[in-house]
Parts: C-alpha cells; structure tokens; sequence
C-alpha cells in the first residue's frame, strides 16, 4: 500500500455521502499518496509553494484555495482507495471517517545547541508515530529543518523549530547555533588500565565555540571498548588500543590505552604511622607486578581524627584532624585492599591569642612565622563599650593576612544572669563578624571562682555558650586546668562545647581542643610577650 494513515471504523452515513459530494470529483483522476497531503499541509504553513497547476489540482471544493477542508478530503479519498484494495468494494452509501489526528506530541529536545554546519533529527513522542506531521523553522536563515524533522544549523543566532499537525498540535524546540568547534583534545592522551577497569574520558572544545555531535571509537574493542557517546573506556585484554574522539566536521583527538593485567594484591607505602595534628603524610600504593588500577578508593575509618584526599599517581594525603586512631584503607576498582593505622598525638598546629595588651600587631610577619590561626579578645564584662579597643584592627588585619579567626570574651560575672549579659554584649561587639574558630567564655576571675558552687558556675558557662549558639557560632570554655576539675563540671561543659585549656607545662592534662601552653611567647611582628597555643582538634575550625 502507498499510505499508512489510521481510519476508524466505517459509518454508513447518507450525510457523509452528502458532504463528500460538495467537493469536486476530479480527483479520481488521479492516483494520490500521502506525500500529496504532505504537500499540501507545507503549502498552508509556507513552507512551500505550489505551482499553479497543482494549487488548482488540489483546489477539491473550487474555493480558489487550499486549505484544511481540502487536505481532510483528499486524507479521506486516500482511506476509502485503501479500504478498496484491502477489504470490499465501496457502495456510494459509504465512506470512511476523518483521518484520526494524534491527540499527544513531544519532541525529545526542549533545547538543543550545534555548531555551523551540524545536523540533528528530531525524535518525536506520540500517539500516532506515522501521521504526516509538519516542521517547520522560525528563521531558516539561522537553521533549517526537512520533513524528517533534520534540523540543519546554517548561522549564528537562536531559532524555534515546531512540529504541528493540521489540527493545531504543537511541539517546539529552542535551538542555539554557534561556530563550529575547530579544535578538540581530550582529558587523557595517554592512559593505563586494568583489565575489568573503567574510564571516563572526556572531550573539550575551544572557548565559545560549539559541538553537539563527539563520537567515539577503539581501534581494537577487544582490548579497550568506548561508548560512541559520552567515552566511556572499558578494559577488556591485555594489549593497546587507540581511542578516537570525532566532531561533526571531521576534526579529532585521541588516547593511547594501555591495558595491563587486573591486580591480584595491593600493599601500601607504610602499615603504621604516627602523626601530629595538621601534620599531613602522603602514602602510596603497590600493586603486584605486572598488574595495573588507574583507580582507586581511599577510606578514613574515622574522619574526625584522620581524613584521607586521593592525589596524583594514585597517591593520597593523610591530615590528621585530632588526637586518636584511624584506619586508612584502600580499595582497588576489583576490591583489593590494604590497610594502614594511623595513630595522632600531639599538634603542629600553632596558635596565638590576642588583645589590646599586644598594641598594634603586623599579621603578615605572622603569618610569614608560621602562625595560621588566632583568637582575638573582642571584650570584657556586661557593658557594650567594654569592647576591646583593638578588636576591630585586630581581626581587620589578621583576616587580611590570610589567619584563621576566633575570639574569647573575658568574664565579670556573678552569675548565671549577668553571665547571660555577658554574652549579649559580647555579640553586640561581634557585630556579625564571620569566625572560623569558636567564640570562647574566658571564665578566669578570681573571685567568681573562688566563691561560686559548681551547678552555679557551670550554669554561666552554659548561659554564655547557648547565647553564643543561638546566633549561629561556635562556643567554647577558657579556663585553666584546676577550674575544669572546680567550679566548671568538665563533663558537662565538654560534651557540648569546645574546651580551652590553659595550663603552663610540658603537656595538658586536661582533654581539650586547644591547649594554651605559655603566656611568655615570642613571634614576629608582636613587639611584646604573648600567649602561645596548639590545636588539637581542627573540628573545631570552620
């Protein structure tokens, strides 16, 4: 058969016969498909334009023009020639139904970007796949598409491409078209695998040029397969292949892959390590001889003592981040593995304290000594004006110096209450400042501590660090390591906040985050003596 358009059922209907009648019957001297009634529906939509001759042809009613009435009739001339060759003669009392039109459409784009001189056929979704639909282009200067729905991009700009049906279903897609890609590389140009293993390469264009269409091939899928779209390389054997990646325009980029054996076993550079706080350790792997994983998994056992970063040449950093253990593991992509313990004690991490005691301070000599971190006293009791007359500069200057900021406030409360006031005029000074250490209660005078009872001292620290918290900080204790055992509870101020311990010997013997172990420091570009700290547990940091 010529055509393949749906019809429903036949309706023996004099009123039919009538309405058919009121077209003129020459078209029986024809023999039409439905290329004919595509013709005519892109005559309607301008995208065409008929010859005379086939205007007056396709003329069915004589109303000197063509238009839907004229396609329907000719649709319904060509289902009753197909009803004839396929089932029974036609008597003049019947004759088939309008032509079903399809009731859904999309397009599998909604957008679509190419280069000048790219193709893309349109995929349609509907109800009736076969019906003659019409495409048609908003500025075929920009892009032109064909009856297949082949959109064709001609010159820069942005056009709308439609596809419709005569009964006013509608379907469009934004197309964007820029200047074609002349040139392309890729991520890897060489490349070693395991057998089993996989890859994803990727392509890149020069800036502000355009290319839908990067296909690629192997030049031996036995070793190393590639999807056409998107790069995937999959290890298969032993041996070497070349991975070609294609523009529309010809131009190309390849990868030279080199396939060995799967490992069996894998080891790595050290099975026990000990390190200090922020002291970072690269480990590397071995896998057995002759055998070959481009990836591999790095897995912290507990990241808050130790964190594991894959690096180049499947080596990883290790950062210690506070005191305790960890295992570090490693996995290759078909699950062997190693191990190594990592056990963290200590701290390379320096910090300093200051206020307005140290007068003016030139952060960049400081950093310059190696100092990355610094807590700052923003001020001291109830009262907003009690602010530390070098905050401000302070933390000015410290963040311009590229230093990690905290801040502590200094303690004149009596009690819970006042300790409230405390916090409400320390973040009054604040200001909304951005911190990335906590801010610390220093809980330090004499006469609170030597008069106060725990549930009472412990109560302002708790006041103090809520009101802290609730304006989206961090909150922390100071105090020195015999206030922690009396007045402060420990336990209670610990498992909330973070804990400032300052205590003046060889070691602390308090579990803390920061660890304050002399007020008599000395650093460049601080003319006077200062208080000198290590980290312990860079959780803390933000």
């Amino acid at each position: 058969m010529k055509n393949k358009i749906k019809i429903i059922t036949i309706i023996l209907s004099a009123v039919t016969l009538i309405s058919v009648a009121a077209f003129s019957v020459s078209a029986s001297a024809f023999e039409y498909t439905v290329k004919n009634v595509t013709d005519m529906q892109k005559h309607i939509a301008g995208i065409i334009v008929l010859s005379e001759e086939k205007q007056k042809e396709y003329d069915f009613n004589n109303d000197g023009k063509i238009n839907i009435s004229d396609t329907t009739y000719l649709q319904k001339l060509i289902a009753q020639n197909s009803i004839q060759e396929t089932t029974q003669p036609i008597t003049e009392a019947t004759e088939p139904t309008t032509i079903i039109y399809p009731s859904s459409l999309e397009l599998n784009k909604t957008s679509l970007t190419l280069g000048i001189g790219e193709k893309y056929t349109f995929v349609k979704d509907t109800d009736i796949p076969e019906f003659p639909f019409v495409f048609t282009s908003s500025n075929s200067k920009i892009a032109t598409v064909d009856s297949n729905g082949t959109v064709t991009a001609v010159s820069c700009g942005t056009v709308t491409i439609t596809c419709s049906t005569g009964n006013g279903l509608k379907a469009s897609c934004n197309v964007t078209v820029g200047e074609m890609a002349q040139s392309i590389t890729l991520n890897k140009t060489n490349l070693t695998l395991g057998v089993g293993e996989e890859f994803d390469l990727n392509s890149y264009i020069s800036e502000n040029t355009f290319a839908y269409f990067r296909w690629y091939s192997s030049s031996n899928s036995d070793v190393a397969s590639v999807a056409k779209s998107g790069g995937l390389v999959t290890a298969k054997k032993q041996g070497t292949a070349t991975i070609t990646c294609k523009l529309y325009n010809g131009l190309t980029a390849t990868c030279q892959v080199t396939v060995k054996a799967a490992p069996s076993s894998v080891s790595l550079s050290v099975s026990n390590k000990t390190l200090k706080v922020g002291e970072n350790f690269t480990i590397s792997e071995n896998t057995n001889t002759g055998s070959y994983a481009y990836g591999f998994t790095w897995i912290s056992s507990n990241k808050n003592v130790a964190t594991v970063t894959k690096s180049v040449s499947n080596k990883a950093v290790i950062s210690p981040r506070m005191q305790g253990t960890a295992t570090i593991t490693i996995k290759t992509y078909n699950g062997k593995t190693a191990t190594c313990k990592i056990t963290v004690k200590g701290s390379a991490v320096k910090c300093l304290d200051v206020s307005d005691w140290q007068y003016s301070i030139d952060f960049n000599k400081v950093k310059a000594d190696g100092y990355d971190y610094v807590i700052i006293r923003a001020g001291y009791g109830r009262e907003t004006y009690q602010k530390d007359v070098r905050f401000e500069e302070n933390y000015k200057k410290a963040k311009a110096a590229g230093l990690k900021v905290g801040a502590y406030w200094f303690s004149y409360a009596m009690s819970p209450s006042e300790a409230t006031a405390e916090a409400n005029a320390c973040l009054y000074c604040l200001g909304n400042k951005d911190f990335d250490l906590p801010i610390y209660y220093d809980m330090e005078y004499a006469p609170a501590i030597t008069s106060l009872s725990v549930s009472t001292y412990t109560k302002m620290a708790t006041n103090f660090c809520s009101a802290i918290e609730k304006a989206g900080y961090k909150a922390g204790v100071y105090a020195s390591a015999s206030v922690f055992g009396y007045p402060l509870d420990y336990d209670t101020i610990s498992s909330k906040y973070s804990i400032w311990n300052a205590e003046w010997n060889s070691s602390s013997t308090v579990k803390c985050d920061i660890w304050q172990y002399t007020s008599n420091g000395e650093v460049n570009g601080i003319n006077t003596r200062v208080d000198m700290n290590y980290i312990y547990n860079l959780n803390i940091c933000e």
